[in-house]
């Protein structure tokens, strides 16, 4: 089949299924383009930022800003810091214009110069580091969509479901770009859970339109085999490594996706141990100490790309060989002169029966560095962490390993969580899990789904959190005025125009919050305020209004 954006311009196909279930067209899509790219083109500010939850929405206006030969920024979330820090920069986000000029014809032109010019930012996930920003040009998205269908024979008719969002790059790709470029359609929503998925899925049934669904191994990983999926062809997984053993729970089959924002796609495979198959357009080769190395037409760079993968080739003399991964090269770490692999510890800590998965890093302290663990534990190990606390969970934890590991390789610092944190690309957050080792003044954020109508986080109580201490010490509770001091700061996070809070309504305070404790923070926003509730399972724990100073109250 085609695959170009200038080949459905005028299509009376579908694009975008609504919630509704409405259709809307690809010759309706490109109009609305048009109309928009109208008025961004009167705009002066060369680079744009674009936070958009609606996934027609987004797409609308990201080619509309491309046609207007602006330059577009995906920054990976929209908290107040950044947008603050980018209009200092005169960046500013997006938003559609509600202009009714229905007159204006838009001639739109794919030709190679306007590929090659159209150019977007993406933001790295800031695993190793501060995110930066990679620039990748429309033609290099397209070359990638374009390797997407010659490696993957979808059927024409499929329609993309996504439970991953649109503003990083797999889900760009997977759930926009490809379908606009090859005549399919998507799901305007993002799926929160797998019950969501199948929901959808019964709901197009009579369609009787095939599916592709394109997810995270966070997700995949809480998926249970009285869920099942409809009428779908592949469930596509990428973002982090998938657990061995999901694969089961899924009634179709997954394709795991390997790439990164540097390099885009590299490779996919559908088994747990199965090699890894480079895309159509990328080449591989092993560099030193056995270096996975890319080149391919959608990368940023041209060049070879050094990806910082251990990799052994099955066929060295093969661009397009097959190969294993071995783990990260950069998570070889020299600690008192020894070098160990924190992937070889992570492996010995999860075969602990009490373990059901765990991140080992190393942090600075007082210039000296320090081997720490965050692990996820299973149910009757958390039970048992709570009957007799920390010190001799911990203790009895290093005793095990102390046969499987030497001394130095067992980590000094634990965090013990329900979950490991998410960003909001549903990737590991490495970065944060650091800060988890600094001094807690926060609950830790475990995920975060943003609703037209709402914004909800996933907090845990660490037990470590400067709030329990002294209050009390044999019986530690979070206290009310620590909890309107994360209520604020996670309302500021969202909402730049609030300054300071400047008083309430309705609080209450109906049940305590203890250490370990999962909690649910649902926001809601009326003008100046700012409603909250705090849940821990169905039972309420606290409510009430904030009230905030506003900047155009002020100014």
């Amino acid at each position: 089949m085609s695959c170009h954006f200038q080949h459905h311009l005028h299509s009376s196909r579908t694009l975008c299924i609504q919630s509704d279930l409405r259709e809307i067209l690809f010759q309706d899509f490109w109009r609305d383009v048009a109309l928009q790219a109208a008025q961004i083109r009167l705009m002066s500010e060369p680079v744009w930022a674009l936070w958009e939850q609606d996934s027609y929405e987004f797409l609308v206006l990201l080619f509309a800003a491309l046609q207007a030969k602006k330059q577009v920024l995906l920054p990976p979330n929209r908290v107040s810091d950044l947008e603050k820090e980018l209009a200092a920069e005169q960046i500013y986000f997006l938003k559609r214009s509600e202009s009714s000029d229905t007159k204006h014809q838009e001639t739109f032109q794919f030709d190679e110069a306007f590929l090659n010019q159209a150019q977007v930012y993406f933001y790295t996930s800031g695993s190793t580091g501060q995110p930066k920003k990679i620039p990748r040009t429309l033609q290099q998205l397209f070359n990638e969509v374009c390797g997407l269908d010659a490696s993957f024979m979808l059927p024409e008719q499929a329609v993309a479901i996504a439970t991953v969002s649109h503003q990083h790059i797999y889900g760009l790709l997977f759930k926009l770009l490809w379908p606009l470029a090859s005549g399919r359609s998507f799901y305007q929503n993002q799926l929160a859970f797998p019950e969501d998925v199948a929901d959808f899925q019964k709901k197009i049934a009579h369609m009787q339109l095939p599916n592709y669904v394109i997810s995270s191994p966070a997700l995949l990983k809480r998926w249970t085999d009285d869920v099942l999926l409809q009428d779908c062809i592949t469930v596509y997984s990428s973002g982090g490594k998938l657990d061995a053993g999901v694969r089961p729970y899924l009634n179709s089959p997954i394709t795991e996706v390997f790439g990164s924002s540097e390099t885009g796609g590299i490779a996919h495979r559908q088994q747990d141990d199965a090699l890894w198959i480079p895309f159509a357009n990328v080449d591989v080769q092993a560099a030193e100490q056995q270096e996975l190395t890319v080149k391919t037409n959608h990368a940023y760079s041209t060049d070879w790309i050094l990806t910082g993968d251990k990799v052994e080739l099955m066929d060295n003399a093969n661009p397009k060989s097959p190969f294993r991964l071995l783990g990260r090269l950069d998570r070889i770490v020299k600690l008192e002169e020894k070098r160990l692999s924190l992937d070889a510890i992570e492996l010995k800590i999860s075969d602990l029966a009490a373990v059901q998965q765990c991140h080992v890093l190393v942090y600075e302290k007082e210039r000296r560095q320090i081997l720490a663990a965050v692990a996820v534990l299973t149910d009757e190990a958390r039970q048992h962490l709570q009957v007799i606390g920390k010190a001799a969970f911990t203790a009895q934890l290093k005793k095990q390993l102390s046969e499987k590991l030497e001394s130095i390789a067992i980590p000094r610092q634990w965090r013990f969580l329900t979950q490991m944190p998410q960003n909001a690309q549903s990737k590991l957050n490495k970065q944060y899990l650091k800060s988890l080792f600094q001094p807690m003044h926060l609950p830790v954020v475990l995920g975060t789904q943003i609703d037209p109508e709402q914004i909800q986080y996933r907090l845990e109580f660490s037990p470590e959190l400067e709030c329990f201490k002294g209050h009390f010490p044999n019986l530690p509770i979070y206290p009310g005025v620590g909890q309107i001091g994360f209520i604020q700061h996670f309302a500021k996070q969202h909402w730049a125009d609030l300054l300071w809070c400047n008083g309430f309504e309705q609080l209450k305070f109906q049940d305590l919050i203890r250490p370990f404790q999962s909690v649910n923070l649902v926001f809601s926003r009326k003008g100046h305020k700012v409603s909250f509730e705090l849940k821990h399972q169905q039972k309420m724990l606290a409510s009430g209004r904030l009230l905030f100073a506003v900047i155009d109250a002020i100014e």
